[in-house]
């Protein structure tokens, strides 16, 4: 197999990455007693109690400790801006470390994935799955799942100006609903998120926690994976480094790779899948020439749109007395600022360039301005922030390996914007959030646009803002993408083309980003890779 020592060569499936689509593969592969599950994690366990209060990783200075921090690349499709993408190194991955927003996007976005020539993958087929992996609490007029690992519930203490942002949503055409996970039009809601009782419900708690017991599953936390292992052109094991040491570990069925949009093609590529010529270049084998391994990169890309408001928000709140209160009013009833999750409102909204297709704009608010500016939370001025997003980017990024070893770090060019048409989907965003503020009843509150601070018919001004501001959502994904075609990296069962006993599982699979957050749908890709796992046994 490898001349690297063995540390254990009885384990039937080895799990590279405990995150959000991990957790749930092995988590489900270890309920059939018959096989030996090892899941492996380069981070620690769930670390800092910070990331159990929903708020409270506002708190946390560590980030080296429970994040990868990769370094992008200068974006030229925005004026040059670098981004720092965070992604979690920690049991339950970046679930432990996000907004703790739960969507699962629009029935319409995985009917284009069947459409593309991926049976099985349609909403009709994926919807039982969400079902199945949701615990949702509270009335819904359609059907949520009730037994699932992962609670759900709409978030317990939405701002004071939420009512009226809704209405005023409803003035500009785009209708409140009471459930927003089960829409596929134009809508807007009370954002729902993976807690319970204001605590969180990362996929480590949700999935690891009750299965950590059982005797054929075993989690190894601190190992970094270099490499799949292959005997020709059959995964045997993965290559490892573990407590100062490099090793390996065999696979006797199969390996699944886990590890995210970024590492997981970074780590195919250091096991000699991938372009062949760009690995030649990076001094690695060429096993399977794969050209789109690290490519088709897609994100949302957001923008804060801040207004000057009447009523406190979060903007105030990290003072000392206000967050005595507040950690007082969370310990006593679990409600109020620290359940807050990343955004009060979840909606999907019509650009006025698509109003006859699926909703192309992705919308979120809260009481907060932007989260990167450190004075977000302790300037004076009470901020209330409306977010669109592009639902369904058309650009594109790679992900690419500058050398042939474990420690050298990736070249990530998000390209963010490199579309033309996500600029001007984002520039009528802005324009559709600020007629929202500005009416009846949520614009009785409103004192002032903060940013952008020009007049937005100014269409070479909005440009400018959009490309210098627009940031990214974390929810990078597609650079192992699945599809039908001989360059797609794996097939509609998550194998690697080219490989056998290899599959991957988690956002970077997915061919065509969904119109929401990301972590219920890849929880929904580790469930279903588990069960292609079970029926090819």
């Amino acid at each position: 197999m490898s001349d690297l020592p063995v540390l254990d060569a009885e384990f039937d499936i080895v799990v590279v990455g405990a995150g959000s689509a991990g957790s749930a593969v092995a988590a489900r592969l270890s309920e059939d007693p018959s096989l030996r599950v090892l899941l492996l994690e380069a981070g620690g366990r769930d670390g800092t109690p910070l990331f159990a209060v929903p708020g409270g990783q506002v708190f946390v200075r560590d980030w080296d400790r429970y994040a990868w921090q990769y370094a992008c690349a200068p974006d030229a499709s925005r004026h040059g801006r670098p981004d720092v993408w965070r992604r979690g190194r920690i049991l339950g991955g970046s679930s432990t470390i996000n907004g703790l927003i739960w969507a699962v996007g629009l029935p319409s976005d995985y009917d284009g994935w069947a459409r593309s020539g991926l049976p099985g993958w349609s909403w009709h087929d994926v919807a039982p799955w969400f079902r199945r992996i949701e615990r949702f609490a509270g009335e819904s007029p359609g059907p949520r799942g009730r037994e699932g690992p992962v609670a759900v519930e709409r978030f317990r203490s939405p701002h004071a100006l939420m009512p009226d942002l809704l209405a005023a949503f409803a003035a500009q055409g785009v209708p409140p609903v009471d459930d927003i996970n089960l829409v596929d039009h134009a809508a807007v809601g009370r954002v729902q998120t993976n807690q319970r009782r204001g605590l969180r419900q990362s996929a480590s708690v949700a999935y690891l926690g009750p299965a950590r017991g059982r005797p054929n599953l075993t989690i190894w936390t601190g190992c970094r994976v270099d490499r799949v292992l292959l005997k020709g052109r059959h995964a045997t094991g993965v290559a490892l480094h573990r407590d100062g040491r490099d090793c390996s570990v065999a696979a006797r069925r199969e390996v699944v790779v886990c590890a995210g949009a970024i590492a997981s093609p970074l780590l195919l590529m250091r096991s000699g899948i991938g372009p062949g010529s760009l690995l030649q270049s990076r001094g690695l084998p060429v096993i399977v020439d794969a050209p789109d391994v690290g490519r088709h990169l897609q994100e949302h890309p957001e923008l804060y749109v801040e207004y000057e408001v009447d009523l406190p928000t979060y903007t105030r709140h990290r003072r000392w007395l206000p967050m005595v209160g507040i950690g007082l009013q969370w310990a006593l009833s679990r409600r109020g600022p620290a359940t807050s999750p990343g955004s009060h409102l979840l909606g999907y909204a019509h650009s006025g360039r698509a109003a006859d297709g699926p909703p192309d704009l992705l919308l979120f608010a809260g009481p907060w301005g932007r989260l990167e500016d450190a004075l977000a939370f302790t300037r004076g001025t009470p901020v209330f922030s409306l977010s669109p997003s592009v639902a369904r980017p058309r650009s594109r990024g790679v992900v690419q390996p500058t050398g042939p070893h474990l420690d050298d770090p990736p070249r990530i060019e998000p390209n963010l914007l490199g579309d033309d048409e996500d600029v001007r989907t984002l520039m009528d965003g802005v324009r559709l959030v600020d007629r929202v503020a500005h009416a009846v009843p949520f614009a009785r509150h409103v004192r002032r646009r903060l940013t952008p601070a020009f007049a937005l018919h100014d269409d070479a001004a909005l440009e400018r803002f959009v490309r210098d501001d627009a940031s990214i959502c974390y929810h990078a994904c597609g650079t192992c993408r699945m599809g039908p075609d001989d360059r797609a990296v794996v097939d509609a069962e998550l194998r690697v083309r080219g490989v056998q006993g290899l599959r991957v599982a988690d956002t970077s699979v997915m061919p065509a980003i969904p119109s929401g957050n990301l972590n219920a749908p890849a929880i929904m890709i580790g469930e279903r890779a588990a069960d292609f796992i079970r029926r090819a046994a």
